[in-house]
């Protein structure tokens, strides 16, 4: 299909409203403003410029507005639209639904995808269609529809082969609105987790972007003058360690050719400090390929928790998860960001006070702790729901405090008053040493 769909297409992507790590909203005011006066974004939305890129032949003009940095209103900047495609997470489903009924009421034709999106979701109620997870494959049977009248209301996505993978377009946007930058090269994961949904979303494969598209985003981003960090957005970047140590070494090569290697960050497990001579290598190439963080699943120290939940991966090897942690930061060079979860059936109110001792320990500034949340598509919430433990659907947001089944040593309000007492003794440096080191 190659004839134009409309004149005007608005990629949105909505606002995460609540304070939350999702954003850092709070942060971003502490730094040089976005060029509309607003506090920066952390990152662009991705998937909506990979979106953008791959519909600009079908439209005269496509418009990205980015609600958390961009404050005009919306219903003018869709009044000339033929078509308005939404995406974003579950965390961001307040600003999501908001921001679909302004479209809406301005009469307007709205798709609507991302992890946000399934058939229980309440857009199916608002939006004209729908895209489920990866819309690479799907979009072109959406395109012709939208141009003939005959769009279907929900597109189950499917995986899609590295070739179809959608390119970022990073000059649909103002970088200097962004802290960070973002490039994912890999999808899928291969660990089991029962609270995650990223392997029934988009698989326990990985996947590799080609790297002519790696090279070719690498540059443009260079050519806009960006010279600061990047966020890896992978699944897990050593989901296949040597795809992964193949992924570093090509990096290199594209970064030595464009002559600038960018400071870069990405998330991974505690399988980088395993004694093989792999990841032996892989840490190597990690400090070579200028990584300055990674962020670490590491959840609990409750390996009670970790076996219930099949993370057994924190569980590998002689080290303990602190020595672990401290072993992958020496040996690549990189600092820790730690993903911190309470709530888990082998909880109890103890579990407040051990799991406190063990992240002061390690010494991490930065904790993305959260209550334990079900969400859809995950093996925790086919079991929850089985024993009727369920109570809402997740809000997607694992920071806001609020739990959506029904723990067991504990009740919910206990657990998420544990909840802002965790925060409290992990970030406040005075309850750090009367409650922690006393």
């Amino acid at each position: 299909m190659d004839s134009k769909i409309g004149r005007k297409a608005v990629l949105v992507y909505p606002r995460f409203h609540d304070d939350t790590f999702w954003s850092f909203k709070r942060s971003m005011k502490y730094v040089q403003p976005s060029r509309f006066g607003t506090p920066k974004a952390l990152m662009p939305p991705l998937g909506i410029l990979g979106l953008g890129n791959h519909i600009r032949p079908f439209y005269d003009e496509i418009l990205v507005v980015d609600r958390n940095v961009d404050p005009r209103p919306l219903e003018k900047l869709v009044k000339d639209a033929d078509h308005v495609y939404m995406g974003g997470m579950i965390a961001q489903e307040r600003g999501f639904l908001e921001d679909a009924r302004i479209v809406k009421r301005a009469g307007k034709i709205l798709i609507a995808g991302g992890t946000i999106v399934d058939r229980d979701s309440r857009l199916m109620d608002i939006a004209d269609h729908l895209v489920e997870n990866e819309a690479d494959i799907v979009i072109g049977d959406l395109l012709v529809g939208l141009r003939n009248g005959t769009a279907e209301k929900f597109y189950p996505g499917t995986a899609a082969i590295p070739e179809r993978f959608f390119q970022p377009d990073f000059s649909l946007i103002d970088i200097r609105n962004y802290l960070n930058m973002a490039l994912q090269i890999t999808r899928g994961c291969p660990e089991d987790c029962e609270f995650c949904d990223i392997t029934q979303r988009f698989g326990k494969k990985p996947r590799i972007t080609p790297w002519e598209y790696t090279e070719t985003s690498l540059q443009q981003l260079y050519n806009l003058g960006w010279r600061s960090k990047f966020f890896l957005v992978d699944d897990n970047f050593i989901g296949n360690p040597r795809w992964a140590l193949d992924v570093l070494k090509n990096l290199y090569k594209i970064e030595e050719r464009i002559g600038f290697h960018f400071p870069k960050y990405t998330e991974l497990t505690m399988r980088l400090a395993d004694e093989s001579p792999l990841m032996e290598e892989l840490r190597e190439w990690f400090r070579k390929t200028k990584f300055i963080s990674f962020f670490i699943g590491v959840e609990t120290n409750n390996e009670d928790a970790l076996r219930e939940t099949r993370k057994f991966q924190n569980l590998r090897g002689d080290k303990s998860m602190k020595e672990k942690l401290e072993f992958i930061s020496e040996e690549t060079g990189a600092g820790v960001m730690a993903g911190g979860i309470y709530g888990f059936d082998s909880d109890t109110p103890e579990s407040l006070v051990s799991q406190t001792r063990f992240f002061n320990s390690t010494g991490i500034p930065e904790i993305m702790m959260g209550l334990l949340t079900a969400l859809p598509s995950t093996k925790l919430w086919d079991r929850l729901k089985k024993e009727g433990r369920l109570k809402t659907r997740s809000s997607g947001n694992n920071s806001d405090g609020t739990m959506n089944f029904i723990p067991y040593n504990f009740s919910v309000r206990e657990a998420e008053q544990a909840y802002v007492e965790l925060l409290d003794r992990i970030y406040n440096p005075d309850a750090f040493f009367k409650r922690v080191m006393r």
